[in-house]
């Protein structure tokens, strides 16, 4: 693509202003910091979730809700420049107890819904130039890439989803478009997914991330922030690529 033309894009554009940027599982957490955050940059955030109330009801595991969310969002703004595929929840128990609908249906929302849309946000924005602008983040998480007891399916799917984004973000750069793709990976984030998922008070707790160097969880906005990073032109060289955002704690 050439350095002069990541110039060319980048010049006069800070952080996402005037980016059209549909983000899943936007109801709490990550997905809701993100958004949020996306507006008060001058982005505009497209807020979808399985839960009602936001711009549109999304249900990521069907391929029809990704067809209407995409073509409502590009009825109304013309185009979509950017996904965050965040959408998840979370099971745990040993590999002995963990039934296999469980296990399927939690890699249906982490791998299927994100494969989906990708798939459909790839189609879309290169119908809308060419080559293809724009910018994909997936949330993945340190489980992924670190071992944890009780957490086989949630860790596999995570680490799917680290891979899916370094493949297509290679894929679609050598296809010659402008479509980066990268993931977030998490450690502990004081979100309500994580709050219902442990012990009462855990994450309240300091001593339950006395291993983690910065000495606490995140909070959502520390996620998103690097996401928005990823999002914006400023981080136009990068893609395929992993940032780790838990405190040092898949290090120590």
């Amino acid at each position: 693509m050439g350095y002069e033309l990541r110039l060319k894009i980048k010049d006069g554009v800070r952080a996402v202003d005037g980016k059209v940027i549909l983000v899943t599982g936007a109801a709490s957490g990550i997905g809701a910091a993100t958004a949020r955050m996306i507006k008060e940059r001058g982005g505009i955030a497209v807020a979808t979730d399985i839960q009602p109330g936001l711009d549109h009801v999304l249900d990521v595991r069907q391929p029809d809700h990704w067809d209407a969310a995409i073509e409502a969002t590009v009825a109304k703004y013309s185009r979509v420049d950017g996904l965050v595929s965040n959408a998840g929840t979370m099971s745990a128990g040993s590999i002995i107890d963990l039934k296999m609908d469980r296990f399927r249906a939690l890699n249906r929302i982490h791998v299927e819904g994100a494969f989906l849309g990708i798939q459909r946000v790839v189609a879309q924005m290169r119908k809308q130039s060419t080559p293809a602008y724009g910018s994909i983040v997936i949330t993945s998480s340190v489980m992924g890439q670190v071992p944890m007891p009780g957490l086989a399916s949630y860790a596999s799917a995570k680490a799917a989803l680290t891979n899916m984004a370094k493949s297509i973000g290679v894929e679609l750069g050598r296809k010659g478009d402008f479509i980066r793709v990268n993931a977030v990976a998490p450690g502990p984030v004081h979100t309500p997914l994580m709050v219902e998922a442990m012990p009462p008070g855990y994450m309240d707790d300091p001593a339950s991330f006395a291993d983690v160097p910065l000495g606490e969880a995140a909070n959502a906005d520390d996620v998103a922030e690097t996401i928005l990073f990823l999002l914006s032109n400023e981080s136009s060289f990068m893609t395929g690529g992993v940032s780790v955002i838990d405190g040092g704690w898949s290090l120590s």
